[in-house]
């Protein structure tokens, strides 16, 4: 069986996270990152997942995002 995604190591049955478990997930990356940050990941990987960029793109994104916290 798959384990959750949230890094638990607890199994689930067919989905990715446990119930609640994303959320726990959300948490640490705002805990790490901030919001702001989060919210740009969010929003470049929203533009790589609709084929709006190609994956050089994606990473040098992420990296100027990072070298800005």
């Amino acid at each position: 069986m798959p384990e959750c995604a949230c890094g638990c190591g607890e199994e689930t049955k067919k989905a990715k996270f446990l119930a609640g478990h994303e959320q726990k997930l959300r948490k640490q990356l705002e805990e790490k990152s901030g919001a702001s940050l989060l919210a740009s990941l969010v929003k470049v990987t929203e533009m790589y997942a609709q084929d709006r960029m190609s994956l050089e793109g994606l990473a040098r994104l992420v990296k100027l995002i990072y070298s800005q916290e």
